[in-house]
């Protein structure tokens, strides 16, 4: 994440993974993010958030918080995987 505090990733698996930078330990899982596979991810630019695409076209944003996340909407507008996701400097739009 752009704070420093992270290393976010997408798996085959579903999950989204959050690491330590310093030591690498795992710092926090998000079970079943996506039911085939993470396939694109992104972060808000405050850092609140994390944005994720799966490869059946779906589009979450989560909300990360200090002990939880919890996704905060979902959508499913693509018919296809979702490859890239950008967000504004705002953290008010983002496009897939």
């Amino acid at each position: 994440m752009n704070d420093g505090k992270s290393i976010i990733s997408g798996w085959n698996d579903g999950k989204i993974r959050a690491f330590l930078p310093q030591s690498g330990k795992l710092y926090y899982v998000i079970n079943d993010a996506h039911n085939h596979g993470v396939s694109a991810i992104t972060a808000t630019n405050d850092c609140r958030s994390i944005i994720s695409g799966g490869d059946q076209g779906e589009v979450r944003v989560w909300k990360i918080g200090s002990q939880t996340q919890t996704m905060e909407a979902s959508m499913k507008e693509h018919r296809a995987r979702v490859s890239d996701i950008k967000v504004n400097r705002k953290d008010d739009q983002a496009v897939s």
